[in-house]
């Protein structure tokens, strides 16, 4: 008999082997299966206030099974947070649930029994939910301060209109990485003053038409860590009422005003009814231009580029700042706007000056205003000039006060050759009638940089 009859076959043998490489592999791949965690912090500042909110943000594809995270100072451990999922997995990704964990935490001094003031470590661990449970870490030094910043006010005169400006000189603590005025919702940032010590800012600031006739100015600070200081300052404003009138609007007047515009924007289009068309455009594409307005604010420069009072040209006023217009429609009313700006007319086609020197931002059909050129005179001034026929400038254009921008026209939403000729303050639109006024310029702004 052979002595290999009864023992395992080759076939067999290797078989055998194949499946235990099978499962040798297997359990390798469950065990070195997935990468560590990544680990995501917001706000990215090393300063940590009174309450200051924390998102810590955790993900890794197979899962997160722990998150633990905590303040060391002094030898001693502040919990912020220690979440649990109970995930594990080997051999498979598994559904999509788990693969991220995100953590709202509350971790200023004011929210953590026990933290000081000082310096302190963040710590931040993770486990995946893979076999290994891969761990990642995260260390970060912050400074946790909570006494709030200073802000105070240096000039002591502050008289403003409603829907004009005035501007206040003040002091900053260090650390402040922003500060202004704030009135009726609306925030007026400050800026350096030019040759001034450190700390030494101004804000030029405006009393909104639209803002309740007992609106609260405030001066506003906030720091690196969070905290904020509200601060009010003397001041003495002139509210005051607009005139109103009715606007008869008609078929004509959309098809002749209205339809050009749509054509001209591409971001609407024609709605096929006259009043839904109109309303588009007087009352959607006005917000719209309006934002857009206070984001192209955000290009201005550092630095004063303007001098002296602006220029008003040699025309006749056909409309003045914040006149209330309400619509009417077939004998009913369908809205209600102001008329943010001046409308100057003169000759047909009459050159349209630089009322001060800038740059120019904008020179491009721009909605409601027609063909628009936007200047940028520097620390959120800006002026507008609308329903122009054409443009002598391009947008990064440096201008000098009287140079010519175009000529005046009637496009956008006019009826009739003119200039609309705005002035804004961080994209609010503000009585032009002040910045033509030399005294006004000399009295509320001249005086107080030189002081």
């Amino acid at each position: 008999m052979d002595r290999h009859e009864y023992g395992p076959s080759h076939a067999f043998r290797n078989l055998l082997l194949f499946f235990l490489a099978i499962a040798v592999i297997a359990v390798l791949v469950a065990v070195f299966r997935g990468s560590a965690p990544q680990i995501a912090l917001e706000p990215s500042s090393h300063a940590v206030g009174m309450h200051t909110p924390m998102t810590v943000t955790i993900a890794n594809g197979m899962g997160i099974k722990e998150v633990n995270v905590f303040y060391q100072q002094n030898g001693q451990i502040f919990p912020l947070a220690d979440q649990k999922t109970g995930l594990r997995r080997n051999w498979w990704i598994g559904p999509r649930d788990g693969r991220e964990v995100t953590l709202d935490l509350k971790a200023g001094r004011g929210d953590v029994p026990g933290l000081q003031d000082g310096k302190a470590d963040l710590v931040i661990e993770a486990s995946a939910a893979n076999l290994r449970g891969s761990k990642a870490a995260m260390r970060r030094t912050v400074e946790i301060r909570s006494t709030p910043p200073r802000i105070a006010a240096l000039t002591t005169q502050h008289y403003v209109n409603q829907g004009g400006a005035d501007m206040v000189v003040y002091t900053i603590s260090p650390g402040v990485t922003e500060s202004g005025v704030e009135v009726a919702g609306q925030f007026f940032p400050g800026y350096q003053m030019p040759k001034a010590a450190a700390g030494t800012m101004f804000s030029i600031f405006a009393f909104p038409y639209n803002a309740p006739a007992d609106a609260r100015f405030e001066l506003v600070a906030r720091d690196d860590a969070g905290n904020e200081t509200r601060q009010g300052f003397p001041i003495r404003t002139f509210p005051r009422s607009f005139p109103a009138r009715p606007m008869v609007i008609n078929d004509a007047f959309v098809q002749q005003v209205v339809m050009p515009i749509i054509a001209n924007t591409p971001e609407i289009s024609d709605q096929h009814d006259p009043l839904k068309n109109f309303l588009l455009v007087n009352h959607d594409l006005r917000r719209s231009d309006a934002q857009q307005l206070v984001e192209m604010s955000k290009q201005t420069a550092h630095e004063f580029l303007w001098h002296g009072a602006f220029t008003r040209l040699p025309s006749q006023t056909e409309a003045s700042f914040a006149d209330h217009r309400y619509y009417m429609y077939n004998g009913q009313k369908i809205d209600d706007e102001y008329h943010l700006g001046i409308d100057l007319a003169g000759t047909e086609h009459m050159p349209i000056l630089a009322a001060n020197s800038g740059r120019v931002v904008m020179a491009k059909y721009f909605g409601i205003y027609g063909n628009a050129v936007l200047l940028d005179h520097g620390f959120g001034l800006m002026s507008l000039y609308g329903h122009m026929n054409d443009f002598a400038v391009k947008p990064g254009d440096t201008v000098q006060q009287g140079q010519l921008l175009g000529h005046s026209d009637t496009t956008g939403m006019a009826t009739g050759d003119h200039l609309h000729f705005s002035i804004l303050l961080n994209g609010v639109q503000i009585d032009p009638k002040e910045w033509w006024d030399p005294h006004w310029i000399h009295d509320r702004i001249q005086v107080k940089l030189q002081q």
